[in-house]
């Protein structure tokens, strides 16, 4: 075990906090880690080469003594937060179980593609090495896949904690602007800086055991900032592009969140990563049907405001198109590579073969599943479906439908209540969340950008004047679906 220096950097800064910070404060410094999903705060040597503790779970350690020491205060707390994502629990509790028996009960019945490469390995030919497989039985990825799990049930308990303090929403709202804006200039410090004295800097922060890929298409530079590859960068960004978006339609602080949204938006156009361009796709998409079908649901004015920056968009790509033709052919290629020719690349069809082992795994043992870490997919869905099976699907359904809480008026209309309308701006980044894992998660943990996300929405709803009283512990999800 080795501890990096940016865990030392942490250890320092948690200990302060600790010592002598809010609650508020602590989960400030839980938020800024989540900037740093190629680092790492320490590098494991007993679990295997590749495994290490990324800075965010480094940073739980720090939030989780701060809630539990005695006097804190924070214990009733911290008892109601768990209870508000019992199904969360629900979900990890389960995947905990088959991470261990379901190596053992199907030892031997399947063959997967492992969740990490294994070094040492010799293939006959590239296409072996693109769909490799192993016979299936217990990995160290088994154990690494459940502390992961534990710290996304950890993650969603220590958000509702922080969002249910006085200054929790606030905190929430301002320090993901800050993280937005800072994300964006990495991404575009990575390209403008490829080469030079900027990219050492920046591959300080790639620390991480990860495999960590820096891609140029056609000559063009990708964005990745400081993580470990484009869609990771722009799978992060377009969760919280449509948080900080969600906040500005429904005025929580507008002049930072658009600002922060506009920054992040021109990030995920420039990254030139296929998942940005679903993402953004996927919301717009939504925001459209929702101001077609929910009255108030977009403001006449932000419509006005999105309005004009699309055609001021449209208008300045035509003019550049125009300064530069040759640029037409260019960007057409590039297009195409990135949006046709990707599905039949060999990336694709080793993405829809490792998709295909979560629905092997789900069929073969009848929908029990056969535990986090036993195989690699591209796919939340799939993963889900072959890892932990149907009990472990409707949990995790669950838990997003009590915190998205599709029949309340609030998740679509914007509302005076400032805890409401941020309780919403979660709902719709959650479910941005579960787009982006849908189509690139190796596992099935849903990630800690979902727990903090669902983990505040819950918090926030509840701690509206307008919220309804409930029973202590209600796990009927069509109830939960009902309340505020």
């Amino acid at each position: 075990m080795q501890l990096t220096i940016i865990g030392a950097i942490q250890v320092l800064l948690g200990l302060a906090l600790f010592m002598a910070g809010s609650v508020e404060a602590m989960f400030a410094f839980l938020l800024v880690t989540t900037l740093f999903s190629g680092s790492a705060a320490i590098v494991l040597g007993s679990l295997g080469s590749g495994s290490s503790i990324p800075p965010l779970h480094f940073a739980l350690l720090f939030m989780v003594m701060r809630l539990l020491v005695p006097g804190s205060g924070q214990l009733r707390a911290t008892g109601r937060a768990i209870e508000a994502n019992a199904w969360l629990l629900v979900f990890v509790a389960y995947g905990l179980i088959m991470a261990f028996a379901g190596p053992r009960l199907f030892a031997g019945q399947f063959a997967f593609a492992p969740l990490r490469a294994e070094s040492g390995s010799k293939y006959t030919s590239h296409l072996s090495f693109l769909l490799a497989t192993r016979p299936f039985g217990p990995t160290p990825q088994n154990l690494t896949s459940s502390v992961y799990l534990v710290g996304t049930l950890v993650t969603a308990t220590v958000a509702h904690v922080a969002c249910k303090a006085p200054g929790g929403r606030r905190t929430l709202v301002r320090t993901m602007a800050a993280v937005g804006m800072i994300h964006c200039l990495l991404g575009f410090a990575s390209v403008a800086g490829r080469g030079t004295a900027i990219d050492d800097v920046l591959g300080f922060f790639r620390n991480g055991s990860y495999a960590q890929l820096t891609q140029d298409v056609d000559g063009i530079s990708r964005m990745s900032g400081i993580d470990t590859e484009p869609s990771v960068y722009a799978g992060f960004g377009a969760i919280w592009f449509v948080f900080l978006a969600e906040c500005w339609l429904r005025r929580v602080e507008p002049w930072l969140t658009g600002t922060a949204a506009l920054c992040l938006g021109a990030a995920l156009i420039a990254c030139t990563s296929t998942t940005a361009y679903v993402a953004l796709a996927a919301w717009f998409g939504l925001l459209i049907v929702r101001s077609l079908f929910v009255p108030g649901a977009l403001p006449a004015d932000r419509g006005l405001w999105l309005a004009v920056l699309g055609l001021g968009g449209v208008v300045a790509g035509s003019l550049l198109l125009l300064w530069q033709p040759q640029l037409v052919d260019r960007v057409a290629q590039f297009a195409q590579h990135l949006l046709v020719d990707k599905m039949s690349s060999e990336s694709g069809v080793q993405r829809r073969f490792w998709a295909l082992q979560g629905y092997q795994a789900f069929v073969g043992t009848y929908g029990i599943g056969v535990g986090p870490g036993s195989f690699r997919s591209s796919s939340l869905f799939t993963a889900v479906l072959g890892c932990v099976g149907i009990i472990g699907a409707l949990a995790l359904v669950a838990q997003f439908m009590i915190a998205f809480k599709p029949l309340r008026w609030s998740t679509y209309v914007p509302t005076s209540d400032p805890d409401m309308a941020v309780a919403g701006a979660c709902a719709w980044a959650m479910l941005m969340a579960i787009i982006v894992a849908g189509v690139n998660a190796p596992s099935c943990d849903p990630g800690s950008d979902f727990a903090l996300l669902s983990g505040a929405a819950l918090a926030l709803r509840g701690r509206s004047p307008h919220a309804a009283r409930r029973p202590a512990l209600d796990l009927s999800p069509v109830t939960a679906m009902a309340a505020p």
